[in-house]
């Protein structure tokens, strides 16, 4: 009896990963989104080894193509191949959706954590640069930022970082506002413990939640953002494969070879919405007040 009694105890234990686990499995569409962001991010990385052609492989006999079983995506006015040249363009954007958003996460982290724990003259400050940077459109924004920097990808994601960080800013002032009168933090403070300490090892891992969530989320819209950058000639420069860059080549063919733009536009619309999917199902499974 009681060895049967030890075993249900041990069943009924359960850490938080594993609750995570449970409710993260009943979001099918999460699920479904996040294998293809994971084989997205496979072909980015092995692109070169499965692609049947070159990123840069010039055939001037084959030149606006339709698909085909040659050429499944078509070819562009040069001959390329808009399926290679669709998958290498992934590695591209995943790259600069990661980092530009990672840069921002960091920062906005950082900024929220200080601007909540210590509040007065030093959060007044930090908050009336978050509202001036809110005032403008994310995209407006970052247009002003690459008019300032110049062309290219390094620049868009330093753009793209400026603007995403007053997002991550707010989330983390306003759970860092919560936790920091709480009884634990409190105790922390009598203990003797450091601001350093309270702040990156007590009040840092109760918004680690609002911030995968919103990471995930963002990582969508800081690709469509540098997409749209490279569209208006801010971002990638030719004859670079980035997906809103072979949108505005595409452009001018549009009436006769749709192919051109449906494909690169397809992949943005795919990812974009897969990192939004699997933002909405990390939320539900990652929110507490949300029964199994």
């Amino acid at each position: 009896m009681d060895k049967s009694k030890d075993i249900e105890q041990k069943e009924e234990i359960r850490t938080p990963f594993k609750e995570f686990l449970m409710k993260f499995k009943k979001q099918k569409t999460a699920i479904v989104a996040l294998i293809f962001l994971l084989l997205l991010v496979v072909f980015s990385i092995i692109g070169e080894m499965i692609v049947p052609y070159g990123v840069d492989e010039y055939d001037y006999m084959n030149v606006l193509q339709s698909p085909s079983k040659a050429h499944w995506f078509g070819t562009d006015e040069f001959g390329r191949d808009i399926f290679s040249r669709v998958i290498l363009g992934a590695r591209i954007s995943l790259a600069v959706g990661l980092s530009s958003v990672t840069i921002g996460a960091v920062i906005g982290t950082i900024l929220g954590l200080v601007s909540g724990y210590y509040g007065g003259f030093i959060d007044s400050v930090i908050m009336r640069i978050c509202d001036t940077l809110f005032a403008f459109p994310g995209i407006i924004l970052a247009i002003g930022i690459m008019a300032i920097l110049g062309p290219g990808m390094f620049n868009v994601v330093i753009s793209v970082s400026i603007f995403s960080a007053p997002s991550f800013a707010r989330i983390v002032r306003s759970s860092t506002l919560t936790q920091k009168e709480s009884i634990y933090v409190q105790a922390a403070k009598n203990l003797g413990a450091s601001d350093m300490r309270i702040l990156f090892r007590h009040i840092l891992p109760g918004a680690m939640s609002e911030i995968i969530v919103y990471y995930t989320m963002n990582i969508g819209s800081s690709i469509l953002t540098a997409s749209s950058l490279s569209f208006l000639g801010m971002g990638a420069q030719a004859p670079s494969p980035e997906w809103g860059l072979q949108l505005s080549t595409g452009r001018a063919y549009v009436g006769l070879n749709w192919h051109m733009t449906f494909f690169p536009g397809l992949a943005i619309f795919l990812t974009v919405l897969s990192f939004n999917l699997l933002g909405d199902g990390l939320r539900d499974a990652l929110d507490p007040k949300l029964t199994q």
